[in-house]
């Protein structure tokens, strides 16, 4: 046992929990002796107990006084699940996720749950610190948005856990490729050929376009963007199409010398799809401070409809917000009730048009 990585007692858990889904252990066996655990992984008896402890209120085990501890029924652990359900989503306070907690929320109350949240701040590693602190808790189903989603995640064995315990994990916003789970999505794609096409209607043909590069949403925006340039026959301008990453934020807010690239690679378009609304904002910024005016020189559009979209008069496609944490906590508990039960939908975005837009001339 690697006492390096993990608190000892949980390490100790997974220990037992392993030789008990390998068939090592089966029911009604008595497990190894407080003494034979101390001494086979040189721990202290408490760290032992605090294990043992564990599994038993976790349902794997239970105790018979004076004779001993031993394996329960295999599905014990199921049933003995707590009423706690671990959110984890990339940003907690701003822009839309607030939306999404409270419709989480309100249905979970509903059927009794309680919420453990996290953030992860589309950081791997904050995501490996926080998906390892909730294996400590008795959680009995994850939601979580995946952190930087277009990639393999290197977290798989952390996900793992979770699938071996029997918790069930439904992704919102996006999911790995390389972890099957049950998902809730807005449609991207949908919504990328949403926002480009309302832009061809304004009669604009030559149309840019920035989107995120660690995101899964990013990719699916982008596949409808040139999906419907395409149906079009319109061009994709390589040139005003642009990419950012998670670590770009700083400088694409910050660094007023990007601004001019910006600025420099959009100069053969007429209007530029937005990653989202925030995105779309700061290029509102850029082309004020550049005496650029929109929508009569330029058309911009984003994703979400968020409150800043509102007050910029943005033109939008609107996220589902609230009714998708709403769909994603139902979902969840039909696939706690339910352990063979794999959803997988992406919700219909809508337009939101505001002043942003406008038909060329």
């Amino acid at each position: 046992m690697d006492i390096g990585k993990e608190p000892k007692y949980k390490q100790l858990m997974d220990f037992i929990i392993e030789y008990i889904k390998n068939g090592d252990l089966k029911h009604n066996d008595k497990i190894f002796s407080e003494n034979e655990l101390m001494d086979k992984f040189d721990i202290s008896r408490h760290t032992v107990r605090t294990a043992i402890n564990r599994l038993v209120n976790e349902g794997w085990l239970y105790k018979q006084q004076g004779k001993g501890t031993f394996v329960s029924d295999p599905s014990a652990h199921l049933k003995n699940k707590g009423k706690l359900i671990g959110v984890v989503i990339t940003y907690l306070k701003d822009y839309i996720f607030p939306d999404i907690i409270t419709g989480i929320e309100e249905v979970l109350s509903e059927e009794n749950y309680s919420i453990l949240l996290g953030s992860t701040n589309n950081k791997i590693e904050k995501e490996k610190m926080v998906l390892t602190n909730l294996l400590n808790n008795n959680l009995a189903g994850l939601i979580i948005e995946p952190t930087k989603s277009v990639f393999p995640n290197p977290n798989k064995d952390i996900y793992q856990k979770f699938i071996d315990r029997g918790i069930p994990i439904i992704y919102i916003h996006g999911h790995y490729n390389n972890i099957s789970a049950s998902y809730i999505e807005e449609d991207d794609n949908l919504a990328g050929f949403m926002a480009t096409e309302h832009l061809v209607e304004l009669g604009h043909k030559n149309i840019g376009g920035i989107f995120k590069s660690d995101d899964i949403q990013g990719h699916g925006r982008y596949e409808g963007f040139i999906n419907c340039l395409r149906k079009h026959d319109l061009p994709i301008s390589e040139k005003g199409t642009m990419w950012f990453s998670t670590e770009d934020i700083g400088t694409f807010y910050k660094d007023e010398s990007y601004s001019k690239i910006i600025i420099e690679r959009l100069s053969d378009c007429t209007a530029v799809v937005c990653y989202n609304d925030q995105i779309a904002l700061r290029i509102l910024e850029i082309f004020d401070k550049a005496g650029i005016n929109v929508p009569e020189d330029y058309s911009v559009i984003g994703f979400d409809n968020s409150k800043i979209a509102e007050s910029a008069k943005l033109t939008t496609i609107a996220h589902p917000k609230s009714a998708l944490g709403s769909k994603a906590a139902k979902s969840l508990i039909k696939i706690i009730n339910n352990q063979n039960l794999v959803i997988k939908e992406k919700m219909k975005p809508t337009l939101i048009v505001r002043e942003s837009s406008k038909k060329i001339k």
